[in-house]
């Protein structure tokens, strides 16, 4: 070998090497292909134009390939990754023939890279209106596709069928899927991968329809470059000539059109006979799994003999290596991430549900926590059900299970003998079987059952998969379906139900008289608080659930709190909760999110500011009146003449707190004044405080009294009604008893009927033990050495809301984190929720104002607010000044940012088991979790 030409070589290699480091694909211009195309023999220029389907045949397609006598690759479902990579080195290499790669459907992606997310498709796309999605989905084919080195992709949902389809396309209407069509090419096309379609195997073009003529003819027109016949029974699967003549001269196709698989089911013979004639006809690319050889030989012969012209040949090969060397797309590193990928399938899922009819007018779910529910799955073949653990997060129900599509007699009447008394069923049908055979999952025994139920009680049936098991559904009432089984399809439909989501696909095909193409009804959800993701929100989930998890765990370890709970929510949906730690240090029952905490000082705004702010909505309160103008036997006192907008600012000339206990309870001696307290329950003494400890029933009027007695402040005064401010739970008392007074009820009843159960909460309000909440699952706040001499467990933490009976205008609530959110989510919506008006725009902008900034008090009413500027305060320095909510002496917060759309809450027992402990407030742990919400969002902490 000469110097010059060894130093080419290197020069050559570095190049290669240096062009596959950057990520971009080798090229060739057009000089390029002409030169590479001389130096090719009859043999190799053959191979070109064969595509091999591998199917036990890897060493024979490696060794073709080596050889320059492969044209190229399509992965389907037989799929090698280790294949894959040999030929994607191989392809780097300077002196070989590329190997065009392909795949077929998502599936062969999914082989090829085992983390790829499944894009929604077909009848998903199909239902949805709008095109985005489609070529949003598309675009990540396609971007998965360059990135895999793949260089055309078969996609099923593009193919044109004789007839209705039972799997793929996007439905019938001949104007939505030829705009789907349009999106996903132009999708794809992004990554400048070639996009290819199957024609159903016909031998004259009248055999389609005329609308799927149509559809075809849009396809050329939007440039799809690769064509080619589906697989068939007992013919070699390969156009006619008046076919391709269709083609190439009325619709003016420029691209490839291939050939199915023409080896399968074939000996040698037939296999050669049929490449031959697949090049007669005008094929540009011959697929086999077998025979490779015999292909290459017999086709050299038929050259030979004159049988094939050689120009014929030449114009192929020449058109094949074209698509070889075209400039593709450059791989950007900086593509769409993991999250990002689930939140356009859980929106696009979301956005595809169709729901056909709603006779009843069941959907979505008005009441959740008042009625008796079953929910009945079927068909989940040892899978997870999703659907029911969704559903789960919205009610209570009682559940049956049914692994197969079929079922007996007997349990169907042992179901109907279960459901009989309940006021609502839901049959969740997950259709795993996707042919006629099997009824597309829909089994005789499920149609019984469904009919049978109607005639007992009102029922909701969801179906997942295949729409075409609908023509076995004669009769169903409330009925919903999402065109997929995968979790986020099932999640979505149960969310709807739920009322977090509007309804509006359409049904793309027609199933029956009862089921007709674009049927589907929109409907408007109840704006209930919802799930999504992340990146659904523009929030960057790696980044939110890394910072979080560091944090709270961090809190965990240095003992700022045994265990603790998280919910982010925004723009309506929930896209963190998670639950940190223990019950307590002894680490033996594991917090949860259904754990029910004391949420302590949340509750003034959970409680007392809620109900102000319903009755101020309705003019059945003004907080600028005195206390006197509602409770007259203050007049006499000094405290009649305190607005109540003062109590709520903590302007009021009040103490901070109040020792009620030492009227009832003697430090020194430890002893209890038998007067008001007894060691059991008795006549008299109903009012309980530990399972050790009751009060006499007389206890909240001796309190009532006691408080009117005491002295008030001498503080600084500003005006003549408004004093320095001084946090304050005195006049939280001052308020619940106007509440009280206003309403005729109780403080928990009122909020319990008019608010909470209206909601669907089922963990917030007050007295948890006595609403059916398990003590198990509570954590113990604090020994309570002072007082009430036991570890606290169930029962309120602050002893006087205690001694009051466990429900108090500033303590008393308990609630898990994300019951909390549905609480705050509501003020964020202002006042609207599942239906429900509790106030207004006006009112809330009425109790987020800060009245008194003037005086540098930071509080609304009610609310607490950000830090004024060289202050100290509860929220992160992100957090906008619009934001509001508060935080609670238990170590709790919640908080709502309107301008962001955003809802946080943190709950912990951190007072166990000392309230000495404040390491989570020096450690700023509930702020720098706010803190990471924002820094999702991509803002950046001050320096």
């Amino acid at each position: 070998m000469s110097k010059s030409k060894s130093i080419y070589i290197k020069l050559l290699f570095f190049v290669t090497t240096l062009t596959s480091i950057l990520g971009y694909q080798q090229t060739a211009h057009a000089t390029d292909v002409d030169s590479l195309f001389s130096q090719l023999t009859l043999e190799e220029k053959i191979g070109q134009l064969i595509l091999g389907i591998p199917n036990n045949n890897e060493t024979l397609i490696k060794s073709l390939a080596r050889e320059n006598r492969l044209g190229g690759v399509l992965f389907n479902d037989y799929c090698n990754p280790t294949l894959y990579r040999y030929f994607t080195n191989l392809n780097k290499l300077p002196n070989k023939v590329k190997v065009l790669l392909g795949a077929k459907n998502q599936e062969s992606l999914k082989c090829l890279n085992e983390k790829y997310q499944y894009l929604p498709d077909n009848y998903n796309l199909g239902a949805i209106k709008s095109n985005v999605f489609t070529y949003n989905s598309y675009k990540e084919i396609g971007v998965e596709a360059n990135r895999l080195g793949i260089d055309f992709y078969l996609s099923n949902a593009l193919s044109i069928h004789k007839e209705a389809s039972t799997e793929y396309g996007f439905g019938e209407d001949i104007n939505n899927v030829t705009l789907k069509n349009q999106a996903a090419i132009k999708g794809i096309h992004q990554s400048k991968i070639l996009v290819g379609s199957a024609i159903d195997y016909i031998k004259d073009i009248d055999e389609l329809s005329e609308k799927n003529q149509l559809i075809l003819k849009e396809l050329v027109k939007d440039s799809l470059q690769i064509i080619l016949p589906t697989e068939v029974l007992f013919d070699a699967p390969i156009f006619t000539k008046n076919i391709i003549q269709h083609l190439r001269d009325s619709l003016k196709y420029q691209g490839l059109i291939l050939t199915g698989n023409l080896s399968a089911g074939n000996n040698g013979l037939k296999t050669v006979q049929s490449s031959i004639n697949a090049l007669q006809n005008g094929h540009d690319l011959i697929a086999v799994s077998d025979f490779f050889e015999e292909v290459i030989k017999g086709v050299r012969n038929a050259v030979k003999k004159g049988t094939l012209n050689i120009e014929v040949i030449d114009e192929k090969v020449l058109k094949v290596l074209n698509y070889k060397y075209r400039q593709k797309a450059v791989v950007n590193d900086s593509s769409t991430s993991n999250e990002q990928l689930k939140a356009i399938i859980s929106e696009t899922y979301e956005k595809s549900l169709t729901l056909l009819n709603n006779t009843d007018s069941l959907l979505p779910l008005k009441d959740l926590t008042k009625k008796k529910y079953q929910v009945i799955s079927i068909g989940l073949k040892n899978q997870e059900d999703h659907f029911s653990e969704m559903m789960n997060r919205f009610i209570d129900y009682d559940y049956h299970r049914i692994e197969n599509s079929s079922f007996s007699t007997g349990q169907v009447n042992l179901l109907l003998e279960s459901c009989k008394k309940k006021d609502m069923v839901i049959v969740n049908i997950v259709c795993y079987q996707n042919s006629s055979k099997h009824r597309f999952g829909i089994s005789y025994a499920t149609e019984q059952l469904i009919d049978q139920l109607q005639q007992k009680t009102n029922v909701i049936v969801t179906i997942h998969g295949s729409p075409n098991g609908l023509k076995y559904l004669k009769g169903t009432k409330n009925t919903l379906i999402n065109y997929s089984i995968d979790q986020e399809a099932q999640y979505a439909s149960a969310q709807f139900i739920a009322g977090c989501t509007d309804v509006n696909g359409k049904l793309p095909v027609s199933i029956s008289n009862q089921f007709d193409l674009n049927q589907g009804e929109k409907v408007k959800g109840l704006q209930r608080l919802g799930y999504g993701k992340a990146a659904y929100v523009g929030l960057d989930g790696a980044v939110l659930n890394h910072l979080i998890d560091s944090i709270a765990n961090h809190a965990i370890n240095i003992e700022a709190t045994p265990g603790c709970q998280v919910v982010v929510a925004k723009n309506g949906k929930i896209v963190f909760e998670k639950s940190y730690g223990y019950f307590t240090y002894e680490k033996s029952i594991p917090v949860t999110n259904s754990t029910v905490y004391d949420i302590a000082s949340i509750t003034k705004v959970a409680a007392t500011t809620q109900a102000m702010m319903m009755l101020d909505y309705v003019d059945s309160v003004n907080v600028n009146n005195r206390l006197k103008y509602y409770i007259s036997d203050t007049d006499t006192t000094n405290k009649g003449n305190i607005r109540l907008i003062q109590f709520l600012t903590h302007t009021a000339p009040l103490r901070g707190g109040y020792y009620f206990w030492g009227h009832v309870y003697d430090k020194e001696t430890k002893k209890y004044d038998p007067t008001y307290i007894s060691s059991y329950k008795k006549k008299g003494y109903n009012v309980e405080i530990t399972p050790n400890l009751f009060a006499t029933d007389s206890i909240k009027d001796c309190m009532w009294k006691w408080l009117l007695e005491s002295p008030i402040s001498t503080r600084r005064r500003y005006t003549k009604d408004v004093y320095r401010y001084w946090y304050s739970d005195l006049g939280y008392y001052f308020l619940q008893r106007s509440i009280e007074k206003i309403t005729d009820k109780r403080l928990d009843h009122y909020l319990e009927s008019k608010l909470y159960s209206k909601l669907g909460t089922r963990n917030l309000g007050y007295l948890p033990l006595a609403h059916g909440i398990n003590l198990k699952r509570i954590p113990p706040t604090e020994m309570d050495i002072h007082y009430r001499q036991s570890l606290i467990k169930g029962i309120v933490h602050d002893p006087s809301a205690d001694l009051m009976g466990g429900v108090a205008g500033h303590a008393g609530i308990f609630s898990n984190a994300h019951d909390l959110a549905i609480l705050m989510q509501m003020n964020l919506q202002n006042g609207f929720y599942a239906g429900n008006q509790f106030f207004d725009e006006a009112t809330i902008n009425k109790y987020n104002r800060q009245p008194y900034v003037r005086f540098k008090n930071r509080r609304a009413l009610g609310w607490d607010k950000p830090p004024l500027r060289g202050d100290e305060g509860n929220t992160s320095p992100l957090a906008p000044k619009k934001t509001f909510g508060h935080t609670g002496f238990t170590g709790t917060c919640a908080w709502i940012d309107p301008e962001n759309d955003i809802v946080y809450i943190f709950l912990s027992n951190r007072v166990y088991p000392t309230a000495r402990n404040n390491k989570l407030a020096k450690e700023n742990i509930r702020e720098n979790i706010q803190s990471a919400i924002y820094q999702a969002m991509g803002e950046v902490l001050p320096q």
